[in-house]
């Protein structure tokens, strides 16, 4: 009865609780006994009890023995075992079953808790995110698809390394220049750096990535048409002129639908993993052995 529940969970959703399905069968529910240490807590209790129910569903649906990941895994246990064996995969797989080796293997128990986990986030069609809910979801959750706002600026370079004591000088003689240069580019100025551009476009977060703390908190607090600077950066100064601000935005749906759907579906698989967990809760009779 339990395979068949699962490939409801698989084929469909969980239609009725695990519990409706077994009373409306007239059948009872399975019944599992659970070992916990004795001074287990009560979330420690939880979550053992959860495990050793998804790894029964696991088994009943046969996982443990057709899951090409259990089976590659337990045939090199075997070849390990018996190095100078001559006989086939398949063979081997057999004789590992038959020792039992798939119930107490933990990478075994991994895979098919993983499975498990995975079978009861099963999204059926009827749950998939229509494009209102995802319109919905986007407006209730813009911090997460929000655009960080662009800076589109020139710069001029002073190397430390290159100038020296005479940087301070230099950078003063520069201002001067700048003052004077207009709304025409800085052609020919400045030192050159490796990876820096006359006109950048960025990021607030990649200009501190790039060049640190002050050098972004300059960019981002300028004003649009005016030299600024010299303001230092590991490098050497800067003197910096924003042409354009972007503002931080949340990009139209249809830019962004599949990062949208993404991340509404990995709350609609929390929220079914939590209904069907409940319900395989409901539906086990599970008899809790305290270990000395």
């Amino acid at each position: 009865m339990l395979r068949v529940l699962l490939h409801y969970f698989l084929i469909g959703g969980l239609l009725f609780s695990a519990k409706a399905f077994y009373e409306r069968r007239g059948v009872e529910g399975p019944e599992i006994a659970v070992r916990v240490p004795a001074q287990a807590s009560e979330a420690e209790v939880d979550r053992i009890v959860r495990e050793a129910i998804l790894l029964n569903e696991a088994r009943r649906y046969g996982w443990d023995r057709r899951d090409p990941v259990v089976f590659s895994h337990l045939v090199r246990n075997m070849r390990f075992i018996e190095p100078e064996t001559t006989e086939d995969d398949a063979t081997l797989y057999k004789r590992a079953l038959d020792m039992r080796m798939h119930e107490h293997d933990p990478i075994v128990r991994a895979r098919l808790l993983y499975r498990a986990r995975e079978a009861l986030a099963f999204v059926p069609e009827d749950r998939m995110p229509t494009r209102e809910e995802l319109e919905a979801h986007r407006d209730q959750h813009v911090e997460r698809f929000e655009r960080e706002s662009r800076v589109r600026f020139q710069q001029v370079f002073l190397s430390r390394t290159k100038r020296g004591d005479s940087l301070a000088a230099d950078a003063s003689r520069m201002r001067e220049k700048l003052t004077v240069l207009g709304d025409a580019p800085p052609a020919g100025l400045g030192d050159p750096l490796p990876g820096l551009r006359p006109e950048i476009v960025a990021t607030p977060s990649k200009v501190h990535t790039a060049y640190g703390p002050e050098l972004a908190d300059a960019v981002g607090e300028a004003l649009v048409g005016v030299w600024r600077g010299p303001v230092s950066s590991v490098y050497g100064l800067h003197f910096i002129k924003v042409l354009e601000k972007e503002p931080a935005r949340v990009p139209p749906l249809d830019a962004i639908v599949a990062e949208v759907r993404a991340d509404l579906l990995r709350e609609v698989r929390a929220e079914l993993r939590k209904e069907r967990m409940a319900a395989l809760r409901d539906a086990y009779t599970v008899h809790i052995e305290r270990m000395p």
